[in-house]
Protein backbone atom coordinates (compact mmCIF):
# COMPACT_ATOMS: atom_id res chain seq x y z
CA UNK A 1 0.00 0.00 0.00
CA UNK A 2 2.70 2.51 0.98
CA UNK A 3 4.42 2.09 -2.61
CA UNK A 4 0.61 2.79 -4.14
CA UNK A 5 1.34 6.16 -2.00
CA UNK A 6 4.50 7.20 -3.11
CA UNK A 7 3.42 6.33 -6.92
CA UNK A 8 0.54 8.74 -6.53
CA UNK A 9 2.88 11.31 -4.63
CA UNK A 10 5.23 11.20 -7.15
CA UNK A 11 2.37 11.73 -10.18
CA UNK A 12 1.02 14.80 -7.99
CA UNK A 13 4.41 16.18 -7.53
CA UNK A 14 5.28 16.12 -11.31
CA UNK A 15 2.19 17.82 -12.41
CA UNK A 16 2.80 20.53 -9.73
CA UNK A 17 6.07 20.92 -11.35
CA UNK A 18 5.33 21.47 -14.55
CA UNK A 19 3.13 23.88 -13.67
CA UNK A 20 5.11 25.94 -11.76
CA UNK A 21 7.63 25.48 -14.69
CA UNK A 22 4.74 26.97 -16.90
CA UNK A 23 4.28 29.62 -14.96
CA UNK A 24 7.63 30.81 -14.18
CA UNK A 25 8.58 30.41 -17.95
CA UNK A 26 5.41 32.48 -19.39
CA UNK A 27 6.22 35.18 -16.68
CA UNK A 28 10.03 35.32 -18.38
CA UNK A 29 8.18 35.56 -21.57
CA UNK A 30 5.81 38.28 -20.65
CA UNK A 31 9.21 40.15 -18.80
CA UNK A 32 10.82 39.58 -22.30
CA UNK A 33 8.22 41.41 -23.98
CA UNK A 34 8.22 44.37 -21.89
CA UNK A 35 12.18 44.87 -22.24
CA UNK A 36 12.71 43.96 -18.42
CA UNK A 37 14.40 40.65 -19.53
CA UNK A 38 17.70 39.78 -20.19
CA UNK A 39 19.59 43.04 -21.53
CA UNK A 40 21.15 41.14 -25.09
CA UNK A 41 22.19 42.34 -27.90
CA UNK A 42 20.42 42.30 -31.73
CA UNK A 43 21.96 39.14 -33.89
CA UNK A 44 23.01 37.53 -30.44
CA UNK A 45 21.82 34.36 -29.96
CA UNK A 46 21.50 32.20 -26.80
CA UNK A 47 22.53 28.43 -26.51
CA UNK A 48 19.80 26.53 -25.34
CA UNK A 49 20.80 22.98 -23.15
CA UNK A 50 17.79 20.80 -23.05
CA UNK A 51 17.74 16.69 -21.86
CA UNK A 52 15.48 14.46 -21.30
CA UNK A 53 14.94 10.91 -19.42
CA UNK A 54 12.66 8.09 -20.77
CA UNK A 55 12.62 5.33 -18.49
CA UNK A 56 11.07 2.10 -20.16
CA UNK A 57 10.75 -0.34 -17.19
CA UNK A 58 14.11 -0.59 -15.67
CA UNK A 59 16.30 0.34 -18.69
CA UNK A 60 16.56 4.34 -18.82
CA UNK A 61 17.07 6.06 -22.31
CA UNK A 62 19.26 9.71 -21.27
CA UNK A 63 19.19 12.48 -24.29
CA UNK A 64 21.20 15.53 -23.86
CA UNK A 65 23.00 18.39 -26.14
CA UNK A 66 25.21 19.20 -23.17
CA UNK A 67 28.05 17.10 -21.60
CA UNK A 68 27.28 18.81 -18.25
CA UNK A 69 23.84 18.09 -18.30
CA UNK A 70 24.04 14.69 -19.14
CA UNK A 71 25.99 13.95 -16.58
CA UNK A 72 23.63 15.44 -14.41
CA UNK A 73 20.68 13.69 -15.92
CA UNK A 74 22.88 10.35 -15.80
CA UNK A 75 22.88 10.82 -11.65
CA UNK A 76 19.21 11.54 -11.62
CA UNK A 77 19.19 8.17 -13.45
CA UNK A 78 21.05 6.08 -10.81
CA UNK A 79 19.02 7.84 -7.94
CA UNK A 80 15.53 6.94 -9.59
CA UNK A 81 16.72 3.26 -10.11
CA UNK A 82 18.32 2.69 -6.54
CA UNK A 83 14.99 4.02 -4.92
CA UNK A 84 13.32 1.81 -7.88
CA UNK A 85 15.18 -0.92 -6.32
CA UNK A 86 15.16 -0.39 -2.27
CA UNK A 87 11.19 0.06 -3.29
CA UNK A 88 10.75 -3.48 -5.39
CA UNK A 89 13.11 -5.58 -2.87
Amino acid sequence: MDLILFSVLLVFLGIILIAVGTILKAKEIEREEEGEGSEEKEGEKKKVKAGGIILIGPVPIVISNDKKLLEVLLVIVVIILVIYLLFYL
